[in-house]
């Protein structure tokens, strides 16, 4: 049986829909890229008409798709992970390994997030433009590390004051 998916404290529930969110965009901006490089392709090959500017969206939607994909793996437990110690332990030790790693992952993303948007303040101050055919502001590229890494780093830090960790993880929807 899935899980109750409007259980938990308000917090939990809006961080579970902002992710669901960004996992959506995440797909979209994937189905984007797709039919702009088929797009770029027909341009190209049939019409004799190369766009100037697919390459470079596809380069930022890479970013973008990636990034917007993270929390939800992360809330999902999709990310690779060597379970080799957990696998044996007693059940208390791996209990707290399980919190120690998900602490360390949780310091390590929330770290990388507060970097990151410091240097996404420091691009929009500074006025950064990508080197592109089209050039974008940089920080409107790389937002989403921050997003990506500030979520992941969020459901890292509640796994690791859950109670249990799930049995099996969540479908994606």
């Amino acid at each position: 049986m899935p899980a109750v998916r409007n259980a938990g404290p308000w917090p939990i529930r809006a961080l579970d829909a902002i992710t669901r969110f960004g996992y959506g965009l995440a797909l979209l901006v994937l189905a984007a890229m797709a039919v702009a490089y088929c797009y770029e392709v027909a341009a190209r090959y049939f019409f004799n008409a190369p766009t100037r500017w697919i390459s470079d969206y596809v380069a930022y939607g890479l970013c973008a798709t990636i990034f917007l994909a993270v929390p939800d793996l992360t809330r999902r437990r999709a990310h690779v992970a060597i379970t080799f110690l957990l696998d044996t332990a007693s059940a208390a030790r791996a209990a707290l390994l399980r919190r120690a790693i998900a602490l360390a992952c949780a310091a390590a993303c929330l770290a990388a997030a507060w970097i990151s948007a410091g240097e996404n303040l420091r691009q929009y101050r500074a006025g950064e433009e990508t080197i592109a055919a089209l050039p974008v502001a940089k920080w409107c590229v790389s937002i989403f590390i921050t997003y990506g890494l500030l979520g992941a780093g969020l459901h890292f830090l509640r796994q690791a004051f859950e109670r249990a960790p799930p049995a099996a993880a969540d479908s994606p929807a």
